[in-house]
């Protein structure tokens, strides 16, 4: 299978129906000098099969090298196993040419694409890909909010719940020229558990050019307390970017009431699935954030990362 370097326009002409917003041209394009090098990728045999985005830092290509998962498209659902690992071997050859030490995928959160992910996953595995990373992932599904909503989650997320309906807090959708609001109360959460922000607000607000993005707020009366913002991603898939709330407002459950409410919205909006996002870093849990998304009734899925010493395929 020959590979073919192109432009990120002629990426997006090519794979014009991506799984996720995260593998387009025009994302990858924006966020290019994030690496030293940025390939588009297609694979052709008598028609072009799959594409990839990476992103070269000094002799190591990623995918994705600015966002929270890559991977390959394809071009057609009934792509094979063999056309899968024709594409991978030639992935290789074209690494070794570059003079690329090492590749590194981290593919997305498994239900986005099941029969796809599952085919590429075990593709990379006998292609001598090993596993760098297997991540937890949450994602709600809004065909499970109801009314008997309450009901069904953990007994400490209901009592926390309903502790926050109490407490007389009103939920807010801000609009796109408000959402540095959004952006500064996350911020202030992030400054005092002493965890950065990887994206800063102007970076987050260019973003918003590509990837349709909503903001949320919490307010206690008058005062703003949680926030949220929130990317729409996939057909009927949003992602979590950031949420939280002000520490010294956490006696609310303001975390409990924010993301009830945004699960309400996004039922009401029809959409089908919020992706939460990951409570693992390099694979080791986070429990309390992992026990908090698992309490508000969210299920579960691997997030997997492969890792090809390019070494390895030199005979």
């Amino acid at each position: 299978m020959e590979v073919i370097e192109v432009t990120p326009n002629e990426y997006d002409n090519i794979i014009v129906k991506p799984h996720y917003c995260f593998n387009t041209g025009a994302f990858n394009s924006l966020n290019s000098n994030k690496c030293d090098e940025v390939y588009y990728l297609v694979f052709k045999d008598s028609k072009i099969r799959l594409g990839i985005i990476l992103g070269r830092r000094e002799k190591i290509a990623y995918s994705p090298f600015s966002a929270p998962f890559g991977g390959f498209e394809y071009l057609s659902k009934d792509i094979k196993l063999s056309q899968i690992d024709a594409a991978i071997e030639s992935l290789n050859a074209w690494a070794i040419s570059k003079k690329l030490q090492a590749i590194k995928i981290v593919l997305p959160p498994v239900f986005y694409n099941p029969n796809f992910l599952t085919k590429v996953t075990n593709c990379l595995y006998r292609a001598g890909y090993e596993n760098s990373s297997l991540d937890i992932n949450y994602q709600f599904q809004t065909n499970n909010f109801g009314k008997d909503y309450i009901s069904t989650i953990w007994y400490n997320a209901r009592k926390n719940l309903r502790r926050a309906i109490k407490s007389e807090l009103t939920f807010e959708k801000l609009a796109q020229k408000e959402g540095e609001i959004a952006y500064s109360i996350i911020s202030e959460n992030r400054k005092q558990r002493g965890f950065p922000l990887r994206m800063q607000w102007a970076q987050v607000l260019e973003t918003t050019t590509i990837i349709p993005a909503d903001f949320f707020i919490v307010k206690k009366e008058a005062i703003i307390i949680a926030a949220a913002i929130v990317f729409h991603i996939a057909k009927d898939v949003v992602q979590v970017i950031y949420w939280g709330d002000l520490p010294a407002y956490s006696n609310f459950k303001t975390m409990n009431f924010l993301s009830y409410q945004i699960f309400k919205h996004y039922k009401e909006d029809g959409i089908k699935v919020i992706d939460i996002g990951p409570s693992t870093e390099d694979s080791v849990p986070n429990h309390g954030l992992c026990e908090f998304k698992e309490s508000i009734g969210c299920n579960l899925s691997l997030k997997s990362g492969f890792y090809k010493n390019m070494d390895t395929c030199i005979s």
